[in-house]
């Protein structure tokens, strides 16, 4: 990510957070302002117990773990410091030092040269010096790591102007800092043993890595780094170098001899510093971290007020009266799907409770009317087929007698007619119990069966013979052979109505299928509406009445049909346990 788009991002999230969808005042504003108070708030407490950890585990490390490291590598210095005066102290002490020094490469002096040199012959020793009383060089034994001056030459080698201290009466000469081409060393120096007649002193010409090596060990953990300060004022490290102090946060240790103080540096790359370099770090990653909890709950936040948009949206919609509408559903399972999920079943609902209180309004109202209608010509049209009945007998004319018993004939269907008002008006309620499917069927198709044969349409029923439903018998039998006559008179000679019924859970399914001319998609939600019919001849009260059973009896009425294919009703009741054998 370049530098330039990172202020891009920041206006742009910005602009976000102040988008009015996302006010402070909405659930998902709060949510941010809460969830970044949280994150702040653990930030500082993290960062603080970071601290307070690091601290402590400095006092636990370095504290308690500097005084020993310390009081061990003054130790050993000191141990090294010993062995080399006790050294020195011995060469001092040879008898024969004077013959020596009068003639080195003499065959007398051989075995003190030789023992001399033996002495000199220490990895801790560039070698051994001899001064006179006036401190100038009188003789060098070069051991195994000499090299340079006093031992090849003497140019460019000196002791002027080095610092001195004494301890127990050795003098401890420098150091001499390393040069380019030269190592680093100290002088320990002492007078030759009084009555040896040889004079002036001796001196072990020591490596000044080896003093400064004792450090090392103590720096093995990494946790601290001693140095050693020196009476020069110069600050060595663990190889002997000189380092600058400027750089250095430097705490005094214990002094190692006069002069010579070991110092430990607080700044060092340690374990310790590391930690501390890290607080950075997590004060860094938190606050990316919260930068892009921040961005996605903005963008989630935006993406749950559309769908949020989409239901306020379908709730006006089924307020204003659209109980159609529907929401879109996702394939995520998510909390707002479910909620879509619930909302279209409410809507599905309120439609169907709407409709069927409607429905019902409707049916009271037509019922009523219906009613007295019914009450109000049923008499007359007594009267009038008795009439009517009376002049047929006593007419001579055929043609008269013709016409009045066409008449006869009208006033009948007008009386069929006006019951099915008084039907449809006054239903009487269901008494219901348990009925056999297989008997229904079989008394509907005799009943069927001379309207099948006259107009050539085949008649079968199919499906579970043990089936048995909770309902009124003589609903039933109503319901059935309506619903038959109607799919005799959609059928055209040679087709076939087919009685088909099955369990379906705690259901009992009675279809009744045929091949007719079907039912057009426009017509199709309105054939249970009251005097709506599509017969030339019939009264629209059929499968109205059909469908008034049909509910007093708790079942459901299903119609599905398609034109020139055919229509199916399916009628679905509460389904009764089949009577056990021998009962």
């Amino acid at each position: 990510m370049s530098a330039g788009s990172v202020p891009v991002r920041f206006r742009r999230l910005s602009r976000l957070l102040r988008d009015k969808n996302l006010r402070l005042s909405s659930v998902v504003g709060r949510y941010v302002v809460v969830t970044v108070t949280i994150f702040a708030v653990s930030l500082v407490s993290v960062g603080a117990l970071y601290d307070r950890f690091t601290q402590q585990l400095e006092t636990t490390l370095v504290g308690e773990r500097q005084s020993a490291q310390e009081a061990a590598t003054a130790n050993r210095m000191a141990a090294f410091l010993e062995t080399m005066q006790y050294q020195l102290a011995k060469i001092s002490n040879y008898p024969g030092l004077s013959a020596f020094l009068a003639a080195p490469d003499a065959t007398a002096t051989a075995d003190i040269a030789a023992l001399l040199r033996l002495e000199a012959d220490v990895p801790d020793l560039y070698g051994i010096l001899f001064f006179d009383g006036d401190d100038r060089l009188k003789h060098a034994i070069a051991g195994q790591a000499a090299s340079g001056p006093p031992y090849w030459t003497e140019q460019g080698w000196s002791i002027a102007g080095l610092p001195v201290v004494v301890k127990d009466g050795v003098e401890i000469i420098g150091p001499a800092l390393p040069e380019p081409g030269r190592a680093g060393w100290i002088l320990l120096r002492r007078p030759m043993r009084s009555g040896s007649g040889a004079g002036g002193t001796v001196a072990l010409h020591v490596r000044l890595a080896s003093v400064t090596e004792q450090l090392d060990k103590s720096n093995a953990s990494a946790i601290v780094r001693m140095l050693l300060s020196t009476p020069s004022g110069a600050i060595l490290d663990a190889t002997g170098r000189p380092i600058e102090s400027r750089r250095l946060d430097l705490t005094p240790g214990p002094e190692v001899m006069p002069g010579w103080r070991l110092m430990r540096d607080r700044r060092s790359p340690d374990v310790l510093s590391s930690l501390r370099s890290a607080r950075g770090w997590l004060y860094t990653g938190g606050a990316l971290i919260m930068v892009v909890v921040v961005a996605l709950f903005v963008h989630l936040g935006l993406r749950m007020r559309r769908r949020v948009d989409l239901l306020v949206e379908g709730a006006h919609a089924v307020a204003s009266g659209n109980l159609t509408y529907r929401l879109p559903l996702t394939r995520r399972a998510d909390e707002i799907n479910a909620l879509s999920s619930a909302f279209n079943t409410m809507a599905e609902r309120v439609k169907d409770m709407i409709d069927r209180t409607v429905r019902t309004e409707k049916m009271a109202v037509l019922g009523e009317f219906a009613t007295g209608v019914a009450h109000e010509v049923r008499n007359p049209l007594a009267t009038m087929k008795t009439t009517v009945q009376t002049l047929s007998r006593d007419e001579p004319d055929a043609d008269r007698r013709e016409l009045l018993l066409d008449l006869e004939a009208e006033v009948d269907r007008l009386n069929r007619v006006v019951n099915d008002l008084l039907t449809y008006g006054r239903p009487h309620p269901a008494a219901r119990r348990d009925l056999a499917v297989r008997e229904l069927l079989r008394r509907t198709a005799t009943l069927l069966k001379p309207v099948a044969a006259e107009r050539g349409v085949h008649l079968a029923s199919t499906g579970d013979s043990s089936a048995c439903l909770l309902g009124d018998e003589d609903h039933m039998q109503q319901i059935l052979v309506n619903l038959g006559l109607n799919a005799l008179q959609a059928c055209a000679r040679g087709g076939t109505v087919t009685f088909r019924s099955r369990r379906e859970g705690g259901c009992t399914v009675i279809e009744i299928a045929d091949d007719g001319h079907g039912i057009a998609r426009a017509d199709l939600g309105r054939v249970t509406d009251p005097f709506f019919t599509t017969k030339p001849s019939g009264s629209g009260l059929g499968l109205t009445i059909s469908q008034q059973m049909v509910e007093a009896n708790e079942g459901t009425m299903r119609i599905e049909s398609a034109v020139g294919v055919g229509t199916l009703v399916s009628l679905s009741f509460p389904a009764a346990e089949p009577p056990q054998e021998g009962a």
